[in-house]
């Protein structure tokens, strides 16, 4: 019986080679060709020396979607221990690819699923180091059979869980001559800082008030085991520093540089936040009233082109003398008062007596401007009601009260709206606004790494600290003073 199954199978096997043989040759089709090249993969498997070869053909030639795919043949065949290797020659390849081609390579709609899971994946690595944590920990929550999610984001997330601290910083600052009383609330406020948020911070103080010693200073404090450095803050050492070619990032000079990272006491952006904050108040029609002095002249200056050029709105821009102002042609300067005082003048002359004259209210301006020192402003606020000038008045950073918190009312500056420092508007143990700006100085030097576009740093006590290229700088905080005179939050 076995026989006669064994006969017929031997007979069926026989016909159906016959007639395979005798039926006509036929075409392969594409899919055909690539299976028929997996099967042969498999059964015929490259070394690892022949994918090694053929990744780095295909790296050369930019074929990318191929890249990946011998990556991950090669990282199949490579121990566990050696994977995270290749995961990271891959990372590191893709995100070298220039911003224009990557840009292109990203929409190239012919991309393997793989390539496009790569390229979402060194998107990600390319976050600020607060964003690409949850980012990193998203990507093995959705996508957790990827190859960069079996070691390499591991390796990334560690990296930025250990990250370089600061752990000794030098500070170099003039503590003799005309920055001695400067230098000294600026130390006392990094002092403050590190005794209240970093007790495990060594520091250490250079005197750099002989200049042509900063350089030297620079490098004893480097020998000396400091690993960041604030300062200086004289002109002329910050320029020694440059032009002895110091180009490290790892400092922070305390005054205008060109070659350096610097972080300035007073803030380079503050017209553009000033005509930001009055635009938001839909006013079309402004007034600034500036003192003489450079510093609110040019301010003044600036508020006025950005009103002009960025809003397209009208705006009246007037200057007092710094020294004994005549208050009240300063404010007819802005309110017109001449051509209120031709007209009565006209008047008698028709009427033939005298007639009782009150300057005639301007009703074009929407707010006013005041730049100048708070003494000056609180002088002039009373004489708004002489001209029943009934309208917003703004000022600038310079009515942070010097003793930030701890100041005394000035009823004459109330409902003055200014740009100030955040340590004038809450309870702290800083007692100046140069304590403040050390204060600050010290946070920078310790978390500079985490400051990026668009991101800001909101504990600093003279306002939102930021970064942009080598400039740190701040958001100031909007405040007004109150009807007792009190500087507080503005509330919007």
């Amino acid at each position: 019986m076995n026989l006669i199954r064994l006969f017929y199978l031997i007979f069926a096997t026989t016909l159906v080679v016959i007639l395979t043989s005798c039926s006509s040759t036929s075409k392969k089709t594409t899919g055909d060709v690539v299976e028929d090249k997996l099967k042969t993969s498999q059964e015929h498997p490259l070394s690892s020396k022949e994918l090694t070869e053929k990744m780095l053909n295909a790296k050369n030639r930019q074929g990318w979607s191929e890249y990946v795919e011998i990556a991950n043949q090669l990282w199949t065949q490579t121990k566990a221990k050696d994977q995270l290797i290749i995961e990271q020659e891959v990372w590191q390849t893709l995100k070298a690819i220039e911003p224009n081609a990557m840009h292109a390579l990203r929409t190239d709609q012919t991309n393997s699923i793989e390539l496009n899971d790569w390229l979402e994946f060194v998107e990600i690595t390319q976050l600020h180091p607060l964003l690409q944590k949850q980012a990193l920990i998203d990507s093995q929550t959705f996508n957790p059979s990827a190859m960069f999610n079996a070691h390499l984001n591991d390796w990334l997330q560690q990296r930025l869980n250990n990250f370089e601290q600061v752990k000794h910083v030098a500070v170099l600052l003039p503590f003799s001559g005309n920055f001695q009383k400067i230098s000294l609330q600026i130390r006392n406020g990094i002092i403050k800082n590190k005794l209240t948020n970093l007790p495990d911070l060594t520091l250490s103080f250079y005197d750099t008030s002989n200049p042509n010693l900063a350089e030297q200073l620079y490098y004893d404090a480097i020998e000396n085991g400091a690993d960041f450095v604030i300062g200086p803050i004289q002109k002329e050492a910050i320029q020694a520093l440059e032009q002895a070619g110091i180009e490290d990032h790892k400092i922070i000079t305390l005054n205008e540089a060109s070659l350096l990272p610097s972080f300035n006491y007073h803030t380079t952006t503050e017209a553009k936040q000033i005509s930001t904050r009055l635009c938001l108040g839909q006013y079309k029609h402004i007034a600034i009233l500036a003192s003489s002095t450079g510093s609110d002249s040019r301010l003044g200056l600036e508020i006025a082109e950005l009103w002009q050029q960025f809003h397209g709105k009208q705006v009246t821009l007037k200057n007092y003398p710094a020294k004994k102002p005549d208050l009240r042609v300063a404010l007819a300067s802005i309110t017109n008062e001449k051509l209120s005082q031709e007209r009565n003048n006209n008047l008698r002359w028709m009427f033939g007596q005298k007639l009782f004259f009150q300057p005639r209210i301007r009703q074009d301006l929407d707010a006013i401007v005041m730049l100048g020192n708070s003494r000056q402003i609180a002088v002039f606020k009373p004489q708004l009601q002489f001209f029943s000038l009934n309208l917003p008045v703004y000022a600038s950073s310079k009515l942070t009260p010097t003793k930030l918190y701890q100041a005394k009312p000035v009823k004459d500056l109330a409902n003055t709206i200014f740009p100030s420092f955040a340590a004038a508007l809450k309870p702290t143990e800083l007692n100046s606004k140069f304590e403040a700006f050390g204060w600050d100085s010290l946070i920078l030097a310790s978390k500079q790494h985490l400051l990026g576009a668009n991101i800001c740093l909101n504990e600093g006590m003279t306002g939102r600290l930021s970064k942009n290229g080598l400039l740190y700088d701040r958001q100031l905080i909007w405040a007004k003073y109150n009807r007792r005179g009190v500087a507080e939050v503005l509330k919007d």
